[in-house]
């Protein structure tokens, strides 16, 4: 594990390069749960500058926060894998401050395990953002002493931030992102699903604002993780499924170090703003 980096006093990555030792998916957005029964839990993430869009908000911080709900109940009675994420948001949430995650698990069968939450307003709890799910399959039971780890952290200018795909190692390259290798930050054996939807919706942004004007505002993300990314450099690719004032595009993510893989496939649905 490399040494913990000394943030230079004046960079503007001060903040986040003060991290760089911790897994970033959940730590850098400092969400929040708290377990209210075995099947129950509440979640919350400020939204930050750099969680948004000119349109509204990205899916993959809301992604992230819903499964650290979820993680907080099940994640005590199974070590799983995640298969499946489907968020869907609603309201652009421009004058939102905070986002509660209001999460729950739906059923846990044998073999897999199936969670959905809704986000809402902190300030608004009827005032609802979006909505989500998602689904695990069983690996083991988890052993005794599990500890939910808090990942919040204190409120932070979010203008000393880098975008989430710096924060999350997905670096641009010619039709995607790449994620040169593992790593602590973002998984020391397996790719996290962390950095794996923040590049699959970064890949599918920049496509659909190569080829239209306007703001755009992600309104839907499905993701499929059908394999373990084990080895790196990891690539996102994209294409085009429609385009006009709603753009649907498709994304993989590939293990190019374990013979092209696919490890995961996202569709994301934007609507282009005038």
């Amino acid at each position: 594990m490399p040494a913990t980096p000394t943030p230079e006093p004046d960079s503007p990555y001060g903040v986040w390069a003060s991290t760089m030792a911790e897994l970033v998916s959940y730590r850098h957005l400092g969400c929040s749960s708290e377990q209210i029964d075995r099947d129950h839990a509440v979640g919350h993430m400020r939204l930050r500058h750099d969680l948004r869009t000119t349109g509204g908000l990205l899916t993959a911080p809301v992604a992230i926060a819903m499964l650290d709900t979820a993680g907080i109940c099940i994640d005590r009675v199974y070590f799983l894998a995640l298969t499946h994420i489907d968020v869907q948001l609603l309201d652009p949430a421009a004058d939102v401050r905070t986002l509660r995650v209001l999460g729950s698990v739906v059923r846990w069968a044998r073999s897999q395990v199936f969670t959905e939450a809704t986000f809402v307003s902190a300030d608004d709890p009827t005032r609802v953002i979006g909505v989500g799910v998602a689904d695990w399959a069983v690996i083991a039971p988890t052993p005794e002493g599990f500890t939910y780890i808090d990942p919040a952290r204190p409120e932070i200018d979010d203008t000393q931030l880098p975008p989430l795909t710096t924060a999350y190692e997905a670096l641009p390259i010619d039709g995607g992102y790449e994620i040169a290798t593992l790593s602590p930050r973002i998984g020391a054996e397996t790719l996290h699903h962390g950095p794996m939807l923040v590049a699959l919706e970064a890949t599918a942004i920049d496509l659909a604002t190569a080829t239209g004007r306007g703001g755009l505002a992600v309104q839907h993300a499905g993701v499929r993780i059908v394999k373990a990314g084990v080895a790196g450099p990891f690539h996102t690719s994209g294409e085009i499924l429609r385009d006009g004032a709603s753009v649907v595009v498709r994304s993989e993510l590939v293990d190019h170090g374990n013979s092209g893989a696919v490890v995961a496939v996202a569709h994301h649905r934007l609507r282009r703003e005038a």
